[in-house]
């Protein structure tokens, strides 16, 4: 399992994912990534909502360095950093993309008001997921698992509940993805996949950073 301080890098977009805060590091508190974008790439633009407490702070996105734009219900944010977005539990949204002109550094926290360690481990497992499903070229652009089987064994492993789409019924989701997931792993797709560590860009390579 990925920890604190490891870089994984996904050639489809070239962007760079740094764990700053794994939560097996403080009890199940919180999880800080820190996405650095390239121009005209963005964090996985799937549409979605955290189930939970109205009102409370799902998710924020700490805006660094550059200039970010999102959607946040109804709402299109564009910020230049220094600059938080805060997502609300039940807020649909879809995560920053890089409009600007340089790269973009945003820190992704989650940070619930009680622990959540089992939530926030499998959040974990997602990411260090996606990021391994990328380096194998099965991520697109979009940040859509292009394999349905695969994209539906790792979402109801690790986000289903609290996360959900938009417009279909939360219950209605569990019965389909679980019925794709099932398939699935009767057909031996697996919901994890370990990414490749400390792997740098290829401008990175050649400037010896």
């Amino acid at each position: 399992m990925v920890g604190s301080g490891d870089e994984i890098y996904n050639p489809v977009t070239r962007t760079r994912v740094v764990f700053v805060t794994a939560p097996a590091d403080n009890d199940g508190r919180v999880i800080a990534v820190d996405w650095y974008v390239p121009p005209g790439e963005a964090l996985p633009l799937m549409p979605h909502y955290h189930a939970g407490p109205a009102g409370e702070v799902a998710e924020s996105f700490d805006v660094i360095a550059g200039t970010a734009a999102c959607t946040v219900g109804k709402r299109r944010i564009v910020v230049t950093a220094p600059a938080t977005i805060e997502v609300r539990f039940n807020e649909h949204h879809v995560h920053p993309r890089n409009v600007g002109q340089d790269e973009l550094h945003v820190r992704q926290r989650a940070e619930p008001r009680e622990p959540m360690p089992e939530t926030l481990q499998r959040l974990q497992l997602f990411f260090e997921t996606f990021m391994a499903l990328s380096q194998k070229g099965k991520v697109n652009r979009r940040g859509d698992i292009t394999d349905p089987l695969q994209s539906a064994v790792t979402f109801d492993a690790y986000l289903l509940d609290p996360t959900y789409l938009p417009v279909v019924p939360p219950a209605m989701q569990k019965v389909l993805f679980g019925g794709m997931a099932w398939l699935g792993r009767r057909l031996g797709y697996e919901a994890y996949h370990a990414p490749e560590v400390g792997r740098q860009a290829p401008e990175q390579r050649a400037s010896g950073a």
